[in-house]
């Protein structure tokens, strides 16, 4: 369980910056060393879901980072979150989803994504990103 602590409050906000950004830019190795290796990655209803830090890149290499995408730090449920937006065709990016990461010592233990574009303005969150401007 996570103390709520500023220690760890901004260790949290450390890691949500680097998955961030392993995330835009498809980068699997920095996206491995932020992972435990025991990770559980799930996104609800679909009953698929991944256990190990190996089974969780692989599918993001071959799914997620498939195409571009865009992400905004947020916040689920009390724990950090990011949302992606994917690559419209008209060169725009939209909402995708939202990743609730529970970190636990300064790794991502689990990871639920939640694949509702229309969850974004509960969130507060745009309803798209320009192409052209970085977020």
């Amino acid at each position: 369980m996570r103390s709520g602590s500023a220690v760890d409050v901004a260790l949290d906000e450390k890691v949500v910056r680097q998955y961030l950004r392993a995330f835009e830019t498809s980068g699997t190795a920095a996206l491995a060393q932020l992972l435990r290796s025991d990770i559980e990655y799930e996104m609800p209803p679909i009953p698929t879901w991944f256990l190990g830090r190996a089974a969780v890149v692989d599918h993001l290499r071959r799914r997620a980072f498939a195409r571009p995408h865009r992400s905004l730090a947020t916040s689920a449920n009390g724990c950090p979150a990011v949302a992606t937006y994917s690559l419209a065709p008209d060169g725009s990016f939209v909402p995708h989803g939202i990743h609730v990461l529970e970190i636990r010592d300064g790794l991502i233990a689990r990871i639920v994504v939640f694949l509702d574009g229309g969850l974004f303005p509960s969130f507060g969150l745009p309803t798209s990103l320009p192409g052209s401007a970085t977020p």
